[in-house]
């Protein structure tokens, strides 16, 4: 489970991280899937992200298709997806979106995080 300390990382802080790096106004194919929400654990909550969100639409020119939901638990990745970008650093997926997205948030958010550049794993072969 991803928990956050508000001490060290406000939520709206954390809001923003995830509307500037996550399509937030984009119905593109795979979000029947893969829905852009915020997931909340109080009322409070809720509000908060709704005003940050709505804040946030006064400088897009789409609509923001991110939901504010009620934190409910998430369904484990099956084993294969787990830690992905460490194990598949160097795989078209990972250079072409999580590494920008990566760069994005160092530059951006750098000050909250402490988002070491790991080392591409070695990739093993199969063959002769």
């Amino acid at each position: 489970m991803v928990m956050f300390e508000p001490s060290v990382i406000p939520l709206n802080v954390l809001i923003d991280v995830h509307l500037r790096t996550h399509s937030s106004t984009s119905l593109h194919k795979m979000r029947g899937k893969y829905r852009s929400a915020v997931y909340v654990f109080s009322d409070a909550q809720a509000d908060e992200v709704r005003r940050h969100i709505n804040v946030f639409q006064c400088d897009s020119a789409d609509p923001i298709v991110t939901m504010t939901l009620q934190y409910d638990g998430f369904k484990p990745l099956s084993k294969q997806l787990q830690d992905y970008y460490s194990n598949n650093m160097v795989k078209p997926f990972c250079t072409a979106y999580i590494d920008p997205k990566l760069s994005k948030i160092r530059q951006r958010f750098g000050q909250y995080c402490d988002i070491a550049t790991p080392k591409p794993r070695s990739i093993k072969s199969t063959g002769s």
